[in-house]
């Protein structure tokens, strides 16, 4: 059986002659009630916030999925295969103009334009390297996303040992009144025996 607040606040002596204080008790039990309220309304507390961190993972575990699945369909996606094969034609387009212009420029100003110092390679190697930043950035919220998890799980295992400290010590608390119970009413069950 468990106890709850109400049941130790309406939990009621029987009187006998020369017995404990009933205002005593009463008072006693009061304080053990509080006392017991407050531990069971921190337990409800813990429980909430580990509810609340199990969301959050939840939440991070789905974001990460996500990003997982993003990555990998960038990777391997025909959009992105497809993308590129236009990017790449469009590029040699560019090339060809440049080589035009280049060309046209040449025969003008004997090579002074100003396109002159673009090359393929050099629009190629800019391409490349905002592919890797991208590639950078979804890297960096990954690891971001992985570590936030990390973090949570932490908490959600303090949490939880702190819960268990919490049960403990209601458990002891609740051991040494029901043994301090025990001892006075040993002691004042001795009392009152006749003496010879």
């Amino acid at each position: 059986m468990r106890l709850t607040y109400l049941d130790i606040l309406e939990q009621c002596f029987h009187d006998k002659f020369r017995g404990y204080n009933k205002q005593e008790v009463d008072t006693f039990l009061h304080l053990v009630a509080d006392d017991f309220k407050s531990i069971a309304e921190d337990l409800k507390e813990k429980d909430h916030q580990i509810d609340s961190k199990n969301e959050e993972i939840k939440a991070l575990k789905q974001n990460q999925e996500e990003l997982s699945q993003q990555e990998s369909e960038t990777k391997n996606s025909s959009n992105v295969e497809e993308e590129l094969r236009s990017l790449r034609k469009e590029l040699e387009e560019k090339n060809l103009q440049i080589q035009k212009m280049e060309k046209s420029s040449a025969d003008q100003s004997n090579g002074n334009g100003a396109f002159s110092q673009l090359t393929p390679e050099m629009l190629k190697a800019k391409a490349k390297k905002i592919i890797n930043t991208a590639k950078q950035h979804a890297e960096q919220h990954k690891a971001s996303a992985a570590k936030e998890l990390d973090s949570l799980q932490i908490d959600i295992q303090k949490l939880r040992q702190q819960k268990q400290q919490l049960t403990d010590n209601i458990r002891t608390t609740a051991l040494e009144h029901l043994n301090k119970y025990k001892a006075e009413t040993q002691n004042g069950n001795a009392g009152n025996a006749p003496q010879d």
